[in-house]
Parts: C-alpha cells; structure tokens; sequence
C-alpha cells in the first residue's frame, strides 16, 4: 500500500481566545486583507481590459513589495506579509475557477463581508506546542504565542492555520494537516443503508431490516422570532440614523455613503450576529453526529445527488428556500464523503432524476403522477401503501447496490477498471473497497458516473423544471 493510500490530510477547528492586543491586530489583518484583495483584483481587471494582459499571483506579488513599501500606507508595512501572500494565492485559485467555468468573476470584498487570514508553517521550526492537556498554543509573526482551545491530539504533519471570525465575534483556527495515519476499519453492522434527507427529518435512514427518523434540529425555526425582532430593531435604527444624515430612508442608502453608528445599534448587530452563531453550532453539531453515526455502522451508503442550489431557488416560496438553507443538505453530503474515505465504507450518489419517491418499493412501478405534497401514496399497480419518505430511502439503498454490482467485474462498455469494481464485494465484508487513491475525493462507481447520467436522461422524457424539484426533494 502507497504512502497516499495508509495516510489521510484533515483538518483540526479549534476555538482561538487572542488576547486584547492580538484581536486588535487581527482585526487590522481583515481589514488589510480585504484592502490587499480589492487592490490586486482592480490591478487584474484593468491590466486585462486596458492590455489584454493577464496577471499572476507573482507578478503582482512583485508589485505589491513596492506597494507596501509607500510612505503613504505605513500601517501596511508594519503587519506580517504572510496573509497577503495567502491572499494572492487565494485570488489566483479563483482566477483558475473562473477560467474553468466552475465559478463566477471574482468580486470585490465589501466592508463587514468575510473575516479570515491564513499563516503557513515553517517546517523548520515548532510553531505549534501540544502538550496533550486543555490548551495549545501557536506562535504567528507579531501575534506571537496565541491559544487554542484543544479538543483533540494534532497529529500528522501540520501545514497551515486559518483564523476566522463569526458572527459573534469569536476567533477560530482551522489547522491543516497531512499524513495522519487512517484509523482503523472496523466491522459494519450493517452492508448497506439508503439515506433520505429532507426538510422534515434530517435523515430517514433505511437499513434493509426497517426504517428510523433522524429529527432536524431546525436550528434557524427555533430562533426565527427572536432574530426578527431583532432585526426589526436594526431597520429602525438604520432609518433613524439616515434621517440624521439628511438622507432618505425609504430609498436605498447611496453608494460611497457611511452610516454612523450608535452604541446601541452595535448592541443589536452583536445580538443578531450572537443569533446567527448560535444557529450554526447547533445545525453543525447535529450534522456531525448524524453523518458520523451513519458512517461507523454501515459499509455502503446511498444518497441522492440533491440540486440543492436550485432547491434553494425553486419553488418562489420563501419559507421554503429557508427550509432547505436550514437543512443544510450540501454540509451533510460533504460530512459524509470525507467520513466515508476515512472509514473505508462506499458512498453513492445516485442519480438526481432517479424516480426514488415515485417508484414502489414492492413491485418497481412508477406511480407518475405523485404530487410533491403527498406523503403518503398507494401504488396504483400492486396496492401496496408507502411513506413518501420511507419507501425512497428503500428505493436508494437498493439503487446504490445495484450501481455497485452494475460496476463490477469491469466491463468494455462501463469503461472502468476492476480496482474500483472491488465495490460491488465490499457489502457483508470489511475493507476500503471502491474507494479513490485520494482521501479527500468522494468515493465513486461505475454506474454513478456522466456516462450514466446521460443513458438515463436520454431513456426518459424530458421533465419540467417543478417536476426536477420535486424529485430531488425525495
């Protein structure tokens, strides 16, 4: 076995307590960040537009040591040149996306937007000290010694910390690190479980024995009413403060126009932004130990490919675009890739437009006509009743085995090679069958590819763009 396949890269999030003097210098790093991001996107952008031209990140790291170096901008040269660095190197990436078609032209970065900055590790030298108790420290460039709220061992080669700030106004550290050893594989309970997620409930779990309910948090819900009063409070106290400006405050504030600000509406910014941070621990926390539950007892897993950007803008209702941003679909299939590579176990995709709600469960037949709000239906070919939810975590369980069995052995027609056909063997044994060589790449098979895709689509009639909604809501 490869060094890449007995080892894994991860990452450790840490709360971070700075002390009084380091969260002033780190909020001046957000702000010179931010500064350093407009000002290299503008050189860009007008260095394309003006002569044809198109800038690296080495160029215009070049360029941004004389730029630091003016007598005009001497709070820029007295912070650490390493997040700037990162900066450019993060612009670069997106640049690369953007030319790959995978994502927008890059923005501008608003005042109040992202609060983040990244420091990479000297590997000549110790900058982060475990002593194995309750608190761990890493030493930054004129931050000095910073401490974190240690949750477990930092094992591996550490790489690179990113600091970030929430909503409320706590720092966290994100420390990358590679070659950590796998754990160890253990025997599944069960060979394969198809997972339904919703609105509803988070999980409907179907494991080939029966069915159960994992509840949502619904995390954002709990916390609506408070979180529009507060916001109530803050519209007022916006109009308030325009007022006082001479500035109209039924029409948008100018561009270029700062509000001034009062105590007491940076009182209620901190109760909104304590809200919204609250929301995020619980959606994580019930998020982790879902997926991790999910992972540790079975040996393959079968999930739909949700569209959950188009779930989020489909259906014009906003309590339903609420809902699906509430329910996080997108972090759980993230959650449950990386756990499954780390696991050894088989996560698959099923195909979006794979009828999972509409099928029968008992004899294969699709009832058609089976309209999104109902939840419980009879088939109209065999009688038999289903749960709208429970009968398509059956149907995806069963799908995700036969895309495995469909993979393996390989085939001139499946294109693929037997080392990921060894899925198809991996339900009722053990073993990192049907994984990638990378640890952080979702495991895939055969039948779950483009390839795939398109015979499917090609096989059935079109469908509406409320009919593609309703299917991948489940």
């Amino acid at each position: 076995m490869t060094e890449a396949l007995a080892t894994l890269s991860r990452a450790y999030r840490m709360r971070v307590y700075p002390t009084r003097d380091q969260a002033r210098l780190l909020a001046q790093l957000v702000g010179a960040s931010r500064h350093v991001w407009n000002w290299s996107l503008a050189k860009r952008t007008s260095a394309y537009r003006e002569r044809g031209e198109r800038l690296n990140w080495v160029s215009l790291s070049r360029e941004f040591t004389e730029y630091r170096r003016d007598p005009e901008r001497p709070w820029l040269a007295t912070l650490p040149r390493e997040p700037f660095n990162q900066v450019l190197r993060d612009q670069e990436r997106a640049f690369a996306n953007f030319f790959a078609k995978r994502a927008a032209y890059p923005r501008f970065e608003r005042r109040g937007g992202r609060a983040s900055m990244r420091f990479t590790f000297d590997q000549r030298r110790q900058q982060v000290r475990d002593t194995g108790g309750r608190w761990a420290t890493v030493d930054l460039p004129s931050l000095g010694s910073l401490k974190l709220r240690r949750t477990e061992a930092l094992n591996g080669r550490l790489r690179s910390i990113t600091l970030s700030r929430d909503s409320a106004g706590r720092w966290h550290g994100a420390i990358t690190a590679d070659g950590i050893s796998r754990p160890a594989i253990h025997v599944p309970e069960l060979d394969a479980v198809g997972l339904d997620a919703g609105l509803r409930d988070l999980l409907v779990i179907a494991d080939g024995h029966g069915t159960r309910r994992v509840p949502a948090p619904k995390a954002l819900a709990s916390k609506q009413a408070r979180l529009r009063r507060y916001q109530r409070q803050q519209s007022r106290q916006i109009a308030a403060q325009m007022r006082a400006q001479g500035l109209d405050p039924t029409k948008p504030c100018p561009k270029g126009v700062r509000l001034g600000s009062s105590n007491r509406r940076r009182k209620t910014q901190q109760q909104i932004g304590r809200l919204h941070a609250q929301v995020a621990d619980l959606r994580r926390d019930a998020l982790h130990q879902a997926s991790a539950a999910v992972v540790r007892e079975a040996q393959v897993i079968g999930i739909e490919d949700l569209a959950v950007k188009a779930m989020s803008r489909g259906m014009g209702r906003k309590a339903f675009r609420r809902s699906v941003a509430d329910a996080a679909l997108g972090e759980l299939r993230r959650q449950l890739t990386y756990k499954a590579g780390w696991r050894g176990r088989t996560l698959v995709a099923v195909n979006r437009f794979y009828p999972s709600s509409k099928t029968c469960g008992a004899c294969g037949a699709i009832h058609a006509a089976l309209k999104l709000k109902e939840r419980r239906w009879a088939c109209p070919a065999c009688g038999t009743e289903h749960d709208r939810d429970e009968n398509a975590a059956r149907n995806l369980r069963t799908e995700a085995l036969r895309l495995i069995a469909a993979s393996s052995p390989a085939t001139p027609r499946s294109g693929e090679s037997d080392a990921r056909g060894e899925a198809a063997a991996a339900v009722g044994r053990t073993g990192p069958a049907g994984l990638s060589t990378s640890a952080n790449r979702e495991p895939t098979v055969a039948g779950s590819g483009a390839k795939a895709d398109r015979r499917q689509r090609q096989s059935r009639p079109r469908k509406t763009r409320t009919d593609r909604v309703a299917v991948g809501s489940g």
